[in-house]
Formats: structure tokens, C-alpha cells, sequence
């Protein structure tokens, strides 16, 4: 046998003990990518959750003071506050009902709640544009600002839950 040939079967002898290397060496790290992934698919979801819960937090006071700001404006008799008011409402309360959607917050009976405040609100809104002014305010508002107490109350626990665990306390959906 000569030195060629010698090489040639130490490098077939070889040749499978590191391609078998290579192989394990290749899946553990396609293990070690996989986990990887799923650890930042895990992150981003937390992230989205937590981003939600925020702006949630964020605009649940704000559909409060909406409330408060609406029965001023009745008791004062400003009808183009009221109108802005409602406006707010519709909007705010839309984008509350979408976030709470999203994350599978609330109940579908809330869901529903907030969006029958929308519709009266859009309702009450009509009926202040075509009023010419001579509108009983608290009266034309009564069955708006009856939904929008409903809402805004079950918001409030809610807005509880959503802070302890934004908190820190594990999600209990």
C-alpha cells in the first residue's frame, strides 16, 4: 500500500466520525435557535400585552373625566360642550372597546355595553345637531349618560385588575 492510498482510507475512516460530529454539533444549535425564537415570540407577546394594558390604563381615566365633564356641561346648559363631549366619548370609548377586545379583557356583555353607549351617544348627538338649541339637555342626554355610567363602572374594576397585574402579578385571564 502507498502513502496515497494510505491517506485515502484514513480520510474515508475519518470522514463519517465528523460528519456525525458536524450533525450533532448542526442540531443542537438549530435546538438552541429554536428556543431562542421562542423565547422572543414569548417576549413579544408580553410586550404587546403590556403595551395594551398600558394604553388601557391610560385611557380608562380619560373616558372618567369625559363622564365629568358631560354632566358639567348639562348642568351649565353648554349644548356645544355636551356635543364635544360625546364626541369623546364615541372615540374614546371605541378605542377602550377595541383594546379590551384585543386582549380578551373584558366580558362580551361589557363589549356590548360600551358599544350601546357609542350608538347613543352618536344617537344624542343627532338629535343636539337638529335641535335648533330649544333641547332639555338632561333630558335628551338621559339615556346616554345612563350608559355611560354603566360602562365607566364596570371599567373601574377593570382598571383594578389591570393594574395589579401590570404590577407584576401574573395574568389571570
Amino acid at each position: 500500500m502507498n502513502v496515497l492510498d494510505l491517506i485515502g482510507h484514513v480520510a474515508d475512516i475519518s470522514a463519517v466520525p465528523i460528519a456525525i460530529i458536524g450533525f450533532g454539533v448542526t442540531y443542537n444549535q438549530v435546538k438552541k435557535t429554536r428556543k431562542a425564537a421562542e423565547a422572543a415570540e414569548s417576549a413579544a407577546r408580553n410586550s404587546q400585552t403590556a403595551i395594551g394594558r398600558s394604553s388601557l390604563l391610560g385611557l380608562i381615566p380619560q373616558l372618567q373625566r369625559v363622564e365629568e365633564e358631560l354632566d358639567r356641561a348639562i348642568r351649565s346648559g353648554s349644548e356645544p360642550v355636551v356635543a364635544s363631549s360625546l364626541q369623546s366619548w364615541r372615540w374614546q370609548a371605541g378605542q377602550v372597546r377595541g383594546l379590551l377586545q384585543v386582549g380578551k379583557l373584558a366580558s362580551r356583555e361589557l363589549l356590548v355595553d360600551i358599544q350601546d353607549s357609542v350608538s347613543a351617544a352618536s344617537q344624542a348627538q343627532i338629535e343636539l345637531s337638529g335641535s335648533g338649541g330649544d333641547l332639555n339637555l338632561a333630558t335628551a342626554t338621559k339615556d346616554v349618560r345612563d350608559a355611560i355610567a354603566k360602562v365607566t363602572n364596570e371599567l373601574g374594576a377593570i382598571a383594578t385588575v389591570q393594574g395589579i397585574q401590570a404590577g407584576g402579578v401574573d395574568d389571570a385571564r
